[in-house]
């Protein structure tokens, strides 16, 4: 066990006292903002400005009610374009993006054409759709002859709104939005998926290198094998536990500046943070705001974070001893695609088997794929928010944890003849008969 810990601690301070991982550590949740934020700021660089839109009107009078918009404004032209709008385009084609033709009987046919030399942005043929639309709609009703039609249409008009509720044991009642806590579980799950592949090839790649330097004779002369990949995967495992907690710390100090640690940290409830945060304010809350911090609230983070730890240990466990194996068993970094193909394979159906489970969380295939170890780390997070029967869990977290002792057993018989063995190109056949 002393050999062990001194492998485990090398292995983690290799890691946690580089700058780069210090660094990544602090940055990665502000990139991983600007990432989900980069869509719309690029939008906003794509713009450009406004694009010159001319309107020829031949008989139908709507000209006037196109509005204009950041991205485009609408010029009306006289009737002399009216008679050739290609001639009429040569003429001013640097500077008019495209040319709308309003038909004479256009309530009638509903339909408009736009010229242009090159396919138009959706945006324009979007707000030509809603305007003219509205424009039709508002004259078919008015024509109808109904005194007050709009305002009583308005009033018939029903925004029913679905409230939530499980039936809990002892006839409890719990409400609150699932698509907040299907976001959360699928955060969590994307969390499972790129942690084991980014530490698991850390561990794989840290396997290489000790081999190619022949830095491992000496080791092993020292310790066992065993005790070697073990220290590797319970060295990363602490450093990626590491990078939660910081993450954890960070998270509850911004929660606190807005407010909401007590939520998400327990200690309050959503009424109670409702009325301290109106207080800090000085002025009553929206309806809109309050909704999601009931949501928010409705969320059970206890319990959703400790599945996550024991989905995420068993499931780095299982994948990173397979990555420490494969490792071995190859002399460059280039020549492990072929072992690593597969578990990435396995990695990315689990993913796409647990975006599958959203829309139905209980159907065959969500149910396999949490009880089956390969897939039950990532498929388990967005099944979680939908309740599970506890026995359900306790059978998904046995099958876990029983494969993954399994795959280390197997994976230190591979890891102990790969590290020593130089010069041969291996194969799946040659790993099957180094485990017998």
């Amino acid at each position: 066990m002393n050999k062990l810990s001194i492998i485990i601690r090398r292995e983690y301070l290799n890691i946690v006292a580089r700058k780069s991982f210090i660094v990544m550590t602090l940055l990665l949740p502000l990139i991983s903002v600007l990432v989900m934020a980069a869509p719309i700021l690029l939008m906003n660089l794509n713009d450009g400005e406004q694009k010159t839109v001319v309107v020829i009107d031949e008989g139908s009078q709507m000209s006037d009610i196109i509005n204009d918009t950041d991205e485009f404004k609408f010029v009306r032209v006289d009737s002399l374009a009216k008679k050739n709008p290609r001639s009429y385009y040569e003429g001013v084609r640097d500077s008019v993006y495209a040319i709308v033709v309003l038909p004479e009987n256009l309530a009638k046919r509903e339909y408009l054409s736009v010229f242009s030399e090159k396919p138009v942005q959706q945006s324009l043929v979007s707000h030509l759709k809603t305007t003219f639309n509205e424009e039709i709609t508002n004259r078919n009703i008015n024509a109808l002859g109904i005194p007050d039609i709009k305002e009583k249409v308005q009033e018939c008009t029903a925004d029913v709104k679905v409230s939530e509720i499980k039936w809990g044991d002892g006839g409890t009642e719990e409400s609150g939005s699932m698509e907040a806590a299907q976001a959360i579980g699928m955060i969590l799950a994307m969390f499972s998926y790129f942690f084991v592949l980014m530490y698991g090839a850390m561990i794989m790649n840290s396997v290489i290198e000790e081999k190619t330097n022949r830095i491992v004779e000496v080791i092993v002369s020292s310790c066992k094998p065993i005790e070697l990949m073990m220290g590797k995967i319970i060295g990363v495992a602490l450093v990626g536990l590491t990078q939660l907690t910081v993450w954890g710390i960070l998270l509850f100090v911004v929660s606190s500046i807005f407010g909401l640690s007590g939520l998400l940290f327990g200690g309050s409830d959503a009424t109670e943070t409702i009325n301290a945060m109106s207080a800090a304010q000085g002025t009553a809350m929206s309806a809109d705001v309050e909704s999601i911090i009931r949501d928010i609230a409705a969320i059970k983070f206890g319990q959703m974070l400790l599945s996550f730890l024991l989905y995420g240990i068993g499931g780095f466990l299982l994948f990173g001893s397979l990555f420490a194996a494969f490792g071995s068993a190859v002399d460059q970094p280039s020549d492990a695609s072929q072992f690593t193909t597969p578990v990435i394979m396995i990695e990315v159906f689990a993913l796409w088997a647990g975006i599958a489970c959203l829309e139905n969380p209980d159907g065959p295939l969500a149910v396999w794929c949490s009880h089956i170890p390969f897939t039950s780390p990532i498929v388990m997070m967005v099944r979680i928010p939908y309740g599970i029967p506890m026995w359900e869990l306790v059978l998904s977290i046995g099958l876990l944890y029983g494969t993954a002792f399994t795959l280390v057993w197997l994976a230190g018989r591979i890891y102990r003849r790969g590290i020593l063995m130089y010069g041969k190109k291996v194969s799946f056949l040659d790993i099957f008969r180094w485990i017998k």
